[in-house]
């Protein structure tokens, strides 16, 4: 189910996506040529991801609250910063636990850079790296498991309150569009790779707040976004 929302959420994106780029010259009050089709200061855009309360509704009982700001320059180059609020309480298909992570907060700093930065589109196609860190408080309960030697079964057996820290880096492939105005949405695909997570003994995090399952090096976010553009004061030409 969760494969086909991906797939539905990537085709809203990428459809009004689909026309035909132009490139211009752009000419200034003073009537000279410059170098970027766009000003240089685009603005500030705001975010939200919706892809994690979306699969809330379906039952998905973890996920990431979050939202981004970013400023861009020259429709090319956007330092953007991504917080949010993570949680858990799942017990994974085929597991013998019940994994929960308490209310934690997360961040990740990075940069976007906009690869048809000088096209007159109606969007970003963007590249970008991120540095997350996350410190969080989780526990194990509910966990079953076997004593050969006595020949039974252990049952409600449980790790107490762990916090870690975490910290990882990202590669990303995104993409925006504009809707109407300042509004715009998009989604954006991520390979994540971990650093360091601590733990304590044999307690390993199933789910880390802003990264997601350890298992699991794929990221997925749809994101709808508002930009706070300043007025353009230079004049387009074919």
């Amino acid at each position: 189910m969760l494969q086909k929302i991906k797939i539905i959420l990537f085709l809203l994106v990428i459809i009004p996506f689909g026309i035909q780029a132009k490139k211009n010259v752009i000419v200034n009050e003073q009537g000279d040529t410059v170098k970027y089709l766009h000003p240089k200061f685009n603005g500030i855009t705001i975010g939200a991801d919706l892809f994690s309360p979306v699969a809330n509704l379906i039952g998905q009982k973890y996920g990431n609250y979050e939202m981004s700001i970013d400023a861009g320059f020259y429709n090319r180059f956007y330092p953007v910063y991504e917080f949010g609020l993570s949680y858990a309480n799942e017990t994974p298909d085929g597991a013998n636990y019940t994994y929960k992570v308490m209310p934690s907060f997360y961040n990740r700093i990075g940069l976007n850079y906009n690869i048809l930065y000088n096209k007159d589109i109606p969007g970003l196609l963007f590249v970008g790296l991120r540095y997350g860190l996350s410190i969080a408080n989780y526990e194990v309960t509910n966990i079953t498991t076997s004593a050969p030697y006595w020949e039974e079964t252990l049952t409600n057996l449980s790790i107490p309150k762990t916090t870690s820290i975490a910290h990882w880096g990202e590669l990303l492939l995104g993409l925006q569009v504009k809707l109407y105005k300042g509004l715009m949405m998009g989604w954006s695909v991520r390979y994540k790779l971990l650093f360091a997570a601590s733990q304590k003994g044999n307690a390993t995090q199933w789910m880390i707040p802003g990264f997601g399952k350890s298992n699991s090096p794929l990221g997925f976010n749809f994101t709808i976004n508002y930009r706070f553009s300043p007025k353009e004061k230079n004049k387009v030409k074919e």
